[in-house]
């Protein structure tokens, strides 16, 4: 069913051609040819590169002939005899590498599944060099598929493809999700044979692997070599200390509270990840005396408690008949407006967001101070969305901004918007993924036009992990990469590839300067779709886009459930390459001085409630102006 129109035959000839299977892209296009179809432009394009690449100039040609020409009329099928043998690996093109990894996170995948990802992933080209290989050992980390990724380490060294420091501790810690802490183990001796040194994380990921299967003393002598080595961090005895904990060794774990900030690394101090550590191994041990004593220590020392410190301190006794104390701290939490549901608290603290990207899950007790309406959107998600079901998380998504609390996504118009200006094969690069919607919207929108991908940038950290967790839930997490950090810096790394569609919907008043860094990766085709443009403003871009010739279309729409508020999105088109200049050297004082006052309202209404209308009152008129003189 995959084959059976113009958007199914035109993937899986993008899907051939970039596989290096130009031999199985000739047949689709041959094959759509008699069926009277005609191949979209991408498909086209791909073909001929694919052609030429391979040698095959006179095919090249052919296929750019045709793509003058009108389609086809149907013509009727050859004979079997008389037709090319479909090639085995003519139906293994039709998935994108995303999908396949996707297929190795999956913890309940039966070995013929795993098995038939693997050999796709083969004959479609994507074991070719090193980063693919530490890709697919990463999903099958998270799928707690150890053998599969000591299979696929063997093949690396039968086919001679470089093996670093990274695959080997994706390997380590891979047998350590699967409850394979001996083969770690055995993995760092083979480290030293192939004369491959260890660094920080190779030892990170050996300690976790003995913590998640109980060696808690193992787990410290990884910790203590570390630190011979001068490799340890704050993550290192962290991880020890959890080690510690979770197997009950209590006594252990306190002498490690002792220690922390005097035989520790550097940037280890008794702060509240010790404490808290401390505190939940004295809980599990039923030792109440002993929280008490920590809590009344936290507050000697000047450590705030949180809510899982309460919590933990509380449990505990409660487990010990020691009523009064418990009262008491949660009398405490009353008073700092805490959650005093004690279960709820410990329940929240050991749900989590778990990804490849990261060595151990993230709870969402430790996101939600930075991040305290993303944590809840994701709770919302997670209790009325379908897992795997991205509609669904779209809908909820707009329900919780509609019936909880507002959020700043690009619902209604914008996002009817959105998908009409996206196109079959886009290479989409956002900057500003938020809580990851327009990442959904854009993902579920090339799904039906039959591929694309999108790699979106996040410089919050904790919104960051929680759009990870939302995209996982969503089920789109083999088509969305989340990247962490500023925008210009991962331009700057080349990471992020070429550009078809940039979705701007970070910081408006640095737009101009990201979209300036952001032109040499544009492709040919390239579509800057720029959200937030009048709320809160983006006047420096404005300027910006009208002093390079871009060629500008401005949409006003209206805020996502404000119908107070008018907003504009800017999509344009960036002259040839040839044309582009450099950033201009001056900008006119006006929209400077707007630019700053979008800048401290911007970051005055994360603090306090301002009144945008009255703010755009005042701006529209200028913006209004500007739209005018341009004739736009």
């Amino acid at each position: 069913g995959h084959l059976s129109g113009v958007r199914g035959y035109s993937s899986a000839i993008v899907a051939s051609s970039r596989g290096r299977k130009w031999s199985v892209a000739v047949e689709l296009f041959e094959e759509m040819l008699e069926r009277g179809l005609r191949p979209t432009a991408s498909a086209f394009t791909a073909l001929r590169e694919a052609c030429e690449e391979g040698g095959q100039a006179a095919l090249a040609a052919r296929v750019l002939a045709a793509q003058g020409t009108e389609a086809p009329k149907p013509a009727k099928p050859a004979p079997a005899s008389k037709r090319a043998q479909a090639s085995p690996s003519t139906s293994q093109v039709l998935y994108s590498k995303g999908a396949l990894c996707t297929r190795l996170r999956e913890k309940d995948a039966s070995p013929e599944r795993l098995s038939e990802a693997t050999e796709l992933l083969r004959s479609g080209g994507h074991f070719e060099e090193t980063l693919s290989y530490t890709t697919a050992l990463r999903n099958c980390e998270h799928g707690h598929h150890w053998d599969l990724a000591l299979s696929l380490l063997g093949e690396m060294r039968e086919r001679t493809v470089e093996q670093d420091v990274v695959t080997y501790n994706v390997a380590v810690a891979a047998c350590g999700r699967g409850q394979q802490w001996e083969r770690s183990l055995a993995l760092l001796e083979t480290m030293s044979a192939v004369d491959i040194p260890p660094d920080f994380e190779t030892y990170q990921a050996a300690s976790l692997a003995c913590s998640r299967n109980g060696e808690w003393e193992q787990a410290l002598t990884f910790l203590e070599i570390a630190q011979a080595m001068r490799v340890a961090n704050a993550e290192s005895w962290h991880i020890g200390m959890m080690a510690c904990a979770s197997a009950g060794a209590w006594e252990a774990t306190l002498e490690m509270l002792e220690s922390a900030g005097v035989e520790s690394p550097k940037d280890v101090s008794r702060d509240l990840m010790c404490y808290g550590v401390a505190l939940y191994a004295c809980m599990e041990s039923g030792r109440w005396p002993l929280c008490l004593a920590l809590l009344e220590r936290m507050r000697r020392e000047e450590v705030d408690a949180d809510a899982v410190a309460f919590a933990c301190a509380a449990q505990a006794c409660r487990d010990g008949r020691n009523s009064d104390a418990a009262n008491e701290i949660i009398s405490e939490m009353r008073l700092k407006k805490m959650n005093t549901n004690v279960a709820e608290v410990l329940n929240e603290a050991t749900l989590s967001v778990d990804f490849p990207e990261v060595r151990s899950p993230v709870p969402l007790g430790a996101l939600r101070p930075m991040a305290p309406k993303e944590v809840n959107l994701y709770k919302w998600i997670r209790q009325r969305a379908t897992p795997g079901d991205v509609a669904s998380v779209i809908q909820v998504i707009e329900e919780f901004a509609e019936e909880r609390s507002w959020l700043k996504i690009q619902g209604e118009q914008k996002k009817e918007l959105l998908e009409a200006s996206l196109r079959a094969e886009d290479r989409v690069v956002e900057f500003g993924c938020y809580v990851g919607y327009s990442s959904m919207v854009m993902a579920k929108k090339l799904r039906e036009l039959g591929g694309g991908s999108v790699t979106t940038c996040e410089v919050d950290a904790a919104n960051a992990y929680v759009a990870r967790g939302v995209l996982q839930f969503a089920g789109v997490e083999g088509e969305v990469q989340v990247r962490v950090g500023c925008a210009c810096d991962w331009v700057a790394t080349g990471q992020l590839g070429t550009i078809d569609f940039l979705l701007l919907d970070h910081r408006g008043t640095i737009y101009h300067d990201d979209l300036h860094a952001a032109e040499t990766s544009l492709s040919e085709k390239a579509l800057v779709f720029a959200d937030n443009v009048l709320y809160p403003g983006a006047p420096l871009f404005l300027n910006y886009i009208d002093v390079q010739g871009y060629k500008i279309e401005i949409h006003e729409l209206k805020e996502f459930k404000r119908p107070d508020l008018d907003d504009w999105v800017v999509i344009c088109r960036p002259p040839p390459l040839a044309e582009r200049r450099e950033m201009p050297e001056s900008t006119p004082a006006e929209l400077r001085r707007l630019s700053a006052e979008v800048d401290a309202i911007s970051w005055r209404s994360q603090e306090q409630s301002v009144d945008w209308v009255a703010f755009q009152t005042r701006l529209k008129p200028i913006f209004y102006q500007w739209k005018e003189e341009r004739g736009l």
